[in-house]
């Protein structure tokens, strides 16, 4: 079964972990990734850790691996106790990790060397290597979508809900869904950032970010977000089963590559492991449906600065070994494993033969493939990653889990949930000042 070789990746990233052997050794740059027990992330590690240490002899870099949870708590942890590792996977942690001291500056060579699309300046600096071109939607199993009768994507949230219903009438499980882990929060997510960031606003006009840390508007005062709500109860009533509080990612991972359940809203990454697995169905890559009459759009999550920096703790002879590191992300074949392990697409333009993700494993081919087809055709939104400034407070994708794990746990009460909502922005804003 492709599945028994989770247990060896997991196994291996645990030890990896266990492993740390933190400042004591003078020859280690420690290194965060959130590899967990999944085989596409940690091809992508063992190549750009064989690769850094035949550039620098004498030099070991080590995992951190993050796994499946949230970085800002290990983050936090690792400040407080003086030990962030050299290099760090920022995810959505850039500006509260740059404001407060604990990043540094990327020399703007290192960019212009590969031909890195330039992220927005913060603080004005450049403080990540830039990942690839990541965007979310829909995956979906093709053959049940098509004998339900379904074979292209849902306009609307009525028309996915309704398209859901299909599905399992024709006796299959419709989605696979986790409560247990930030995954929880992804239809939600999904939701708020096309529809609540209107896509079609114009580029000098205030996000939904701005207007709310104004108090211009809320999540209980805005009309739409009564409808998102709404939808995620029919979403969790209707097409999930309760067990699934005690799921996670990988659980949720295991289902649908075993061909468990028809639909996985999950981001781009996903494709990375249908090969090491050797999954071997045909998956569609679809846009998110829309709630406010626009079209269908998955959600570019790569504008602002999110990648891998150099830390506070990469200082003097740590420096030059840091910054080595990230010069060998951008090795090509560095950088083809970590676009074929996330599914991404090219952001770094003048890396020699590296072009978009690529795998010998026909159906990730084909999703690659049309995971760029979809994109052109259906088109994206920035969602809240519009600017670094517009991004919600810290953890707020955590929040998102809580709202839906809620929902899950029996809580129908709109006016509570948003209230929660409300609550948890404002918290996060007082708890970054």
């Amino acid at each position: 079964m492709p599945f028994a070789k989770l247990a060896t990746f997991a196994l291996a990233a645990l030890l990896a972990f266990g492993a740390c052997t933190s400042e004591e050794d003078a020859s280690v740059v420690r290194v965060t990734r959130n590899i967990g027990g999944r085989p596409g992330f940690q091809v992508h590690w063992d190549i750009w850790k064989a690769t850094f240490e035949r550039q620098n002899p004498g030099w070991t870099l080590e995992l951190i691996d993050l796994g499946n949870e949230d970085a800002g708590a290990y983050y936090r942890r690792a400040i407080a106790t003086g030990d962030l590792p050299h290099v760090v996977m920022t995810l959505d942690y850039t500006k509260f990790l740059a404001n407060g001291n604990h990043l540094l500056p990327i020399p703007r060579a290192l960019y212009d060397r590969v031909g890195q699309n330039l992220p927005p300046l913060h603080n004005d600096q450049y403080y990540t290597a830039q990942v690839g071109r990541q965007i979310t939607g829909i995956a979906v199993n093709k053959r049940i979508w098509a004998e339900a009768g379904i074979t292209e994507p849902p306009q609307t949230w009525d028309a996915f809900i309704a398209a859901l219903h299909k599905i399992k009438a024709a006796g299959y499980k419709p989605l696979v869904y986790g409560g247990r882990e930030w995954s929880a929060g992804v239809p939600l997510s999904y939701a708020i950032q096309t529809n609540l960031y209107d896509p079609t606003r114009p580029a000098d006009e205030p996000s939904w970010t701005v207007r709310r840390d104004r108090g211009e508007i809320t999540f209980a005062t805005d009309p739409l977000m009564r409808s998102i709500m709404a939808n995620m109860i029919a979403l969790l009533d209707n097409f999930v089963e309760k067990g699934s509080l005690s799921d996670g990612y990988n659980e949720e991972q295991r289902d649908f590559f075993n061909e468990h359940a028809a639909t996985w809203m999950m981001g781009c990454w996903m494709s990375g492991d249908v090969e090491p697995l050797q999954v071997n169905f045909e998956i569609e890559y679809w846009p998110i449906p829309s709630m406010t009459g626009h079209q269908p759009l998955f959600i570019n999550t790569s504008n602002q600065q999110r990648g891998w920096s150099m830390t506070s703790s990469a200082q003097g002879m740590y420096y030059d070994k840091a910054l080595a590191v990230l010069n060998a992300y951008y090795h090509p074949e560095v950088y083809q494993a970590y676009l074929n392990a996330e599914g991404m697409l090219l952001n770094a333009t003048q890396i020699e033969g590296v072009d978009g993700p690529k795998s010998t494993w026909g159906p990730t081919q084909r999703l690659f493939e049309r995971m760029s087809t979809n994109l052109d055709h259906w088109g994206w939104t920035p969602g809240y990653f519009i600017s670094i400034e517009d991004y919600p407070p810290t953890g707020f994708v955590l929040t998102l889990s809580r709202i839906m794990q809620e929902i899950q746990a029996g809580n129908r009460d709109i006016d509570a949930l948003l209230k929660m909502l409300d609550d948890d922005w404002e918290a996060g804003r007082k708890g970054s000042k």
